[in-house]
This record gives C-alpha cells, sequence and structure tokens, in this order.
C-alpha cells in the first residue's frame, strides 16, 4: 500500500524540522569560535608553504616539462600546442620576477 501524499509531504518536512535547531546551534557556536582563536600559526605555515612550492619544485617542473615535451613536439609525438600551454602554466604558476630572474640566471 502506497502512502497517502500528506504522509509523503510529512516525510520530507521532518529532516527539515530537525535541522532547524541545528543550524541555530551551529551558528551560535561559529560565532563564539571566531572571537578566540588565533590563525598566525596557520597563516605563517600557510606562507611558508606557498613561498616553498613557488621556488624550486615550480621551476623543476616546469623546466622539465618543457624539456620533455619541446623534444616530444620536434619528433612530431606531441601537438606543438603542448608547449604552448606549459609556457602559459608557468607565466600563470610563477610571478614575473621569478621568471625575470630565472632568466637572468641562465644568462
Amino acid at each position: 500500500m502506497l502512502p497517502t501524499p500528506a504522509l509523503r509531504q510529512l516525510r520530507r518536512a521532518i529532516p527539515l524540522v530537525l535541522s532547524l535547531p541545528l543550524a541555530g546551534l551551529a551558528s551560535a557556536a561559529f560565532a563564539q569560535a571566531n572571537q578566540g582563536i588565533d590563525f598566525t600559526k596557520a597563516n605563517t605555515l600557510g606562507n611558508n608553504w606557498t613561498t616553498w612550492i613557488m621556488g624550486n619544485p615550480v621551476v623543476w617542473f616546469f623546466s622539465t616539462a618543457f624539456v620533455i615535451v619541446g623534444i616530444m613536439a620536434a619528433l612530431n609525438r606531441a601537438p606543438w600546442a603542448w608547449l604552448l600551454y606549459i609556457i602559459i602554466g608557468a607565466i600563470i604558476a610563477m610571478p614575473a620576477s621569478t621568471l625575470v630572474s630565472n632568466l637572468n640566471s641562465f644568462l
């Protein structure tokens, strides 16, 4: 026997009704937690990690990718557009100052 439409609507409404008090409690807890948490250690860790990853690992990755895809494109094993995509990715991933300093170090 199938449930009546009113019973189906009630079944759909029960999770919503039960979640409203939880949402109220969660917002009060979040408001209280935002006042007393110190995020300086997390910010320092994130900044240090970003600085490190933008250094040698990114340079090695894009240099290796440029050489490998360049050889593949020269041997007609990869489209030349892939090389262009790697160059665009390097420009997006590394700031201009890093690119200029790396180019100056090679000259």
